[in-house]
């Protein structure tokens, strides 16, 4: 059974935010570091994130704002998209705006796993599928994905 903090770090979304650099960092000092440096703030000044459901759909990435989809899922008394009657809508749908920053585009294949494999399946294999999205290539269309 998956520890009930790690199951609290996948956004209703589908989002693992327990994979984010963001929240990564909270403990890791040299990644830290490199965002500090990337982002050209010094480490004190970085805002570093606990997790969706921790912070209530104020993720450190979006300033004062409360994510859209979070409050949907809450307002609906779903833990998981997936769950809603209206999956899938348009606040998961795709975009291309910094899709290789944001793995954004992954949201429905997210949840389609977790409610196929669960949980715990999906967190231990979470390195490896996201691995395959930034790193992924493919020669063809339907072709099978190169990394």
């Amino acid at each position: 059974m998956i520890a009930t903090e790690e199951k609290a770090l996948i956004a209703p979304c589908g989002i693992y935010c327990g994979g984010c650099p963001l929240f990564l960092a909270r403990t890791d000092d040299d990644l830290r570091q490199k965002i500090a440096k990337a982002r050209g703030a010094s480490e004190d000044k970085l805002v570093l994130c606990a997790g969706c459901r921790t912070m209530r759909g104020k993720v450190s990435s979006s300033g004062e704002a409360v994510c859209s989809t979070y409050v949907c899922a809450i307002s609906k008394n779903v833990e998981f998209c997936y769950q809603c009657t209206d999956f899938p809508c348009l606040k998961l749908a795709p975009c291309a705006d910094r899709a290789q920053e944001i793995p954004h585009n992954t949201k429905i294949y997210n949840l389609l796993l977790i409610k196929k494999e669960g949980h715990t399946a999906f967190v231990r294999n979470y390195r490896d599928r996201i691995r395959q999205y930034l790193r992924g290539k493919k020669p063809k269309a339907g072709g099978e994905i190169q990394v």
